[in-house]
Parts: structure tokens; C-alpha cells; sequence
């Protein structure tokens, strides 16, 4: 009896130590089925949660941060990051990391420059008579009056589509019947702004087309020596911005009322020749119209100084300043303007109007042969020339 109940006593101790050996779970125990331990792979349970490590500045027995030299280890860089240290470490990996995707910058070619531009323009010279030849009593009598004359110039340079003339013989009421038939159109200088006789040789220019940047005289001897001014202008192109001068000349003549101009005319030439030499220097093209009265002699005088071409060679051929024909009328421009469509109209109409050829020629600025032409000269001027 004794002996049963120490077995009963032993078997009881077993199960009890059993008991608290599986966290009370008794029935798996005797059963023989158990779960995986808590914190184990594969198990069920939560896992225990284990505190954060905190490091103190103050202790020496703190891990050191991470500096964004040393860089962190694998198993601080899941962890949570502390201290400006680590944040810094974290910022200088994520600027060295290579991106997954993203703009890849490439080379961009020069921006192409646009091409200087091409003006083409029509231009003449028009001796208009003056209406003093056609009074009673003038030389010229048996024509029209001067205004009426004029006046259907006006409509000619409109009808010929002329987008600037040098006037010579141009008078006063000859000049108002211009402007009047033209309706505004063109301007002239130096037109009215100087001594009446000064205007007789004018630039006409249309409105549209041109604007005033600079307009000057040059004073040359005419009949007798008396000093006559003639215009020097400076214009800008609107549409293209090509700038160039313009110059017109009336040279004396020899006539039987004031004889022999010879000594007044070469006179004017030189002075021609010096102006023609400082304009070129300027970078501009230059162009030239005019009733010179003289034929070869003039424009070989001219050609050189100012390194000038005539348009008529476009016509007639020749070399050098040697232009066949005999003309006293003419069109000159600097080389490198290309000069087309040259005419001396000879017409009915013209003769009507005028004793003298109207020359007309269409010229041509290529801005690549004059690069001063396309850059920013003087302020327009603000007086406009009428």
C-alpha cells in the first residue's frame, strides 16, 4: 500500500513539474502535441518586442554615429536613424546612389543664325526742268508749266513703282506740285527746309520704305561759283533695317548765258572726290545720282575715291570707269551693290517733262557685303525732312 501510494506521489510530482515546465499548458503535455516557441520562423505568436537600443552623447560605452564618412552598417541603415550624424549619412548615400531612370542632358547644337538680309530697291535720277526755262521767255518755253510738268512726274515715280529720286531743276512750285500729286508719299530733303535755290536739288524718298537717320549737306561751286548745297542722307531700310547713303548732284554746265563752268565743275568734282572717300570709310553703301554735265571724265574722277560702280555698265559693259555711250545723267554705287534693269527712258512722256532722260535701275544690298549696314546706327532723326 505504502509502495502505491510513493508511485501515485512520484507520478504526481512529474506531471506538476511538468505543468510549470510548459507555462502551465498541461493538456499538450499529456496529449504530446506542443506549438513552436513564441519568436520562432514559422510561429504564430507575436513576437516579443524588444526595446531600442538610445545611445547617450554622454556615454563611453555608446556606439559611435554614423558620419557621412564612415557611412552605417547594414543594420543601422533599417534601423531608425538618430542624430544629425545619421541623417547626414542617409543624405550622402541617397546623392550617390545611381538612379533608376531619369533626363539623360545632351549636347545642344548652336542656335542658327538667320542670314543677313537682301534689300532690293528702285531708284532714279530725274533733271526736272526747272520751271524758270519753260516761262515766257525761257529757253524752254514752248513746254509745259513747271508745276504742270511736275505734277505728272509725281504720278510717273508712283507708276514706276520708284522708291527714291535725286531731283535737279527742281524749283518751288515745282516741289508743292510734287508733293500734292504723290499725296504724301515721299518726302524730300532738302525740299524747303533751306535757301529756296538749295532745294532745286532734292532727294525724294518714300515714307513706307525709308526713314531719315541723318541728313547733312555738302557745298559745292555752281554757275559762276556761286555755292549751291547739296544733299547727303542717311537711310534706314524698314523692312530689312539695310542703312545707306544717298547723295545727288547738280554740276555747273556750260551754257551761253553763263559761259565756260569748266574751272567751277572740276571744282565740284574734287569736292565730290573728298566726300565720296570719307564716306566709304563709314562702312555704308553709298549711292550717287546726279546731273554731272560731264561724260567719262567725271565718273573716273569719282570711281576710285569712293570705289564706285555705275549702274549703266549693267547696260552698256565697259571696264573700269570707261562706260560706253554719252550720258551726263548718271547712277553710281559702291562695289558690291549689284545694279539690274537699267533704263534711260527716251519716252514721249519723258520728253514731255523734261529735256533730260529719266534713269531708272533697280540695286541690290546684299547685307553680308556691308555688315555696318544691318548694325545700330544713329537715333533716327526726329526732324523729318519735307
Amino acid at each position: 500500500m505504502v509502495g502505491k501510494l510513493a508511485l501515485i506521489g512520484g507520478v504526481a510530482a512529474a506531471w506538476l513539474l511538468t505543468f510549470v515546465l510548459m507555462g502551465g499548458d498541461v493538456v499538450p503535455a499529456l496529449t504530446g502535441h506542443h506549438t513552436e516557441a513564441a519568436g520562432k520562423p514559422g510561429s504564430s505568436a507575436p513576437a516579443a518586442k524588444v526595446p531600442a537600443a538610445r545611445f547617450s552623447s554622454g556615454s563611453s560605452s555608446a556606439s559611435p554615429s554614423a558620419t557621412p564618412t564612415t557611412g552605417t552598417s547594414p543594420s543601422s541603415a533599417t534601423g531608425p536613424t538618430d542624430g544629425p550624424g545619421q541623417a547626414a549619412a542617409a543624405a550622402e548615400q541617397l546623392a550617390e546612389a545611381t538612379p533608376v531612370a531619369g533626363q539623360v542632358l545632351v549636347d545642344r547644337p548652336n542656335p542658327r543664325r538667320a542670314a543677313p538680309p537682301v534689300l532690293t530697291f528702285r531708284m532714279a535720277t530725274f533733271n526736272a526742268l526747272g520751271s524758270s526755262h519753260t516761262h515766257k521767255g525761257g529757253r524752254r518755253k514752248q513746254k509745259a508749266p513747271g508745276s504742270a510738268r511736275t505734277a505728272r512726274a509725281g504720278q510717273y515715280v508712283m507708276d514706276n513703282n520708284i522708291d527714291l529720286i535725286g531731283f535737279q531743276e527742281m524749283q518751288g512750285d515745282q516741289r508743292g506740285a510734287f508733293m500734292n500729286a504723290t499725296g504724301g508719299r515721299y518726302a524730300l530733303y532738302p525740299g524747303n527746309e533751306l535757301r529756296s535755290g538749295d532745294g532745286e536739288n532734292s532727294i525724294a524718298y518714300r515714307l513706307d520704305t525709308w526713314e531719315l537717320v541723318k541728313a547733312d549737306t555738302i557745298s559745292i561751286p555752281y554757275f559762276g561759283g556761286n555755292p549751291r548745297n547739296m544733299p547727303i542722307l542717311l537711310l534706314r531700310n524698314k523692312q530689312t533695317g539695310i542703312t545707306a547713303y544717298f547723295t545727288n548732284f547738280h554740276n555747273p554746265a556750260d551754257t551761253a548765258e553763263f559761259g565756260k563752268q569748266g574751272r567751277w565743275r572740276a571744282a565740284a568734282t574734287d569736292l565730290e572726290v573728298g566726300l565720296f572717300s570719307q564716306l566709304k570709310n563709314d562702312g555704308y553703301p553709298i549711292f550717287v545720282t546726279g546731273d554731272m554735265n560731264d561724260r567719262g571724265p567725271w565718273f573716273c574722277s569719282v570711281a576710285p575715291a569712293g570705289d564706285l560702280v555705275a549702274a549703266a555698265a549693267t547696260a552698256f559693259g565697259g571696264s573700269g570707269c570707261s562706260i560706253p555711250g554719252f550720258r551726263i545723267d548718271w547712277i553710281a554705287g559702291s562695289q558690291g551693290v549689284q545694279f539690274s534693269n537699267y533704263h534711260e527712258d527716251r519716252s514721249g512722256l519723258v520728253a514731255w517733262m523734261t529735256d533730260h532722260p529719266v534713269v531708272i535701275t533697280d540695286a541690290t544690298i546684299d547685307a553680308a557685303s556691308f555688315p555696318k549696314s544691318v548694325s545700330d546706327p544713329t537715333a533716327p532723326a526726329t526732324a523729318a525732312a519735307n
